[in-house]
């Protein structure tokens, strides 16, 4: 624990998260499905640490300094809004990772608390400052994973409404490598982590819950062979059925359409898929968006996928992310058109 209640997991904790998880594979939960694996729990648990651990402190003011009341109920309510019933939601997330042993936690952390914070000197300076930086958390000044994790449970229900809410990362390509000579800059929620792509044409990919999700956004650069086709042909190939031509072998279309960004058109197209891996069929859904500049294929893909048997949860998680799909592709600016 260090100050203000930033909790650090148990040995304990982590063991147990670790025998427990074999059972656990995607929970359905606040309408989005958490990829309940050890690195997810661990990180859920700091951020419900974390939480319980700034209510301890304000309570503590409360007691100990009454005429700080009334900023202490604003500071909270300003942190509240930003993430309302936080730490209920992560609370739900964890009594389902941890079973029986949910309450042997929560006491194990409510004591460390006491003996940690409650030792703690709280004077009338420290009060002000810790209110003035639960006023600044609400904001997302709130070390990392702690907040991607409280921001991935916040908003499952409408991963859009991160992004919408200005809780952003800023990614840029530098022309170099897997970028092919094209310099661009786009958005990303911040509670998607950076990961690695691991194909030539991949240049970066970012994946839910801190990385730790099912869920994935692909950016991707591709060699046209400087081919560069105009509205009426990228509408010709939409109207005629030619792009159900571009889908992977065993994958079903679904639909298509057309649209632009930065004035360049473009062309959606909207697919399901199996596939293989390690003996396993994992279903996935797909949408990739598709714009063509100096002769190269821009493309942004975003997924959801999961074992073949739950595809009809996959889908109803796929069509939370296709809107903030939406928002990534129209945050794009191709610096190489001005």
């Amino acid at each position: 624990m260090n100050e203000w209640g930033i909790f650090r997991m148990s040995n304990w904790l982590a063991r147990r998260i670790v025998l427990g998880l074999f059972i656990l594979t995607c929970i359905p939960n606040l309408g989005f499905a958490f990829n309940l694996n050890q690195e997810a729990a661990n990180g859920i648990a700091k951020a419900h640490g974390f939480i319980l651990g700034q209510e301890f402190s304000l309570f503590r003011i409360e007691l100990q300094y009454p005429n700080l009341i009334g900023q202490v109920e604003l500071a909270r309510a300003h942190f509240n809004s930003s993430f309302p019933d936080v730490e209920s939601k992560t609370e739900k997330l964890l009594k389902q990772a941890l079973d029986d042993d949910y309450q042997k936690y929560i006491l194990m952390i409510r004591t460390k608390l006491k003996e940690t914070l409650g030792r703690q000197q709280l004077t009338k300076e420290s009060a002000l400052e810790f209110i003035h930086q639960v006023k600044a958390r609400s904001k997302g000044e709130i070390e990392s994973p702690i907040l991607e994790y409280l921001l991935a449970v916040n908003y499952a229900s409408s991963p859009v409404s991160e992004f919408k809410a200005g809780f952003l990362k800023h990614y840029r390509t530098d022309s170099l490598g897997k970028s092919q000579g094209i310099k661009l800059k786009m958005k990303l929620p911040r509670s998607w982590a950076d990961k690695e792509g691991e194909r030539p044409h991949i240049v970066q990919k970012w994946g839910s819950v801190n990385g730790t999700g099912l869920e994935f956004i692909m950016l991707q650069i591709r060699d046209a062979q400087g081919y560069n086709p105009s509205r009426l042909e990228i509408k010709d190939i939409l109207r005629s059925g030619e792009v159900k031509d571009s889908i992977p072998n065993g994958a079903t279309y679904v639909n298509s359409g057309y649209f632009t960004v930065e004035n360049l058109p473009g062309y959606w197209i909207h697919m399901t898929m199996p596939t293989e891996r390690v003996g396993l069929t994992v279903f996935q859904e797909v949408i990739m968006y598709q714009i063509f500049f100096r002769g190269k294929v821009i493309g942004i893909m975003c997924q959801a996928g999961g074992p073949e048997e739950d595809s009809e949860r996959v889908s109803k998680t796929f069509k939370l992310i296709q809107p903030l799909c939406e928002q990534v592709v129209n945050s794009i600016v191709l610096n190489q058109i001005y």
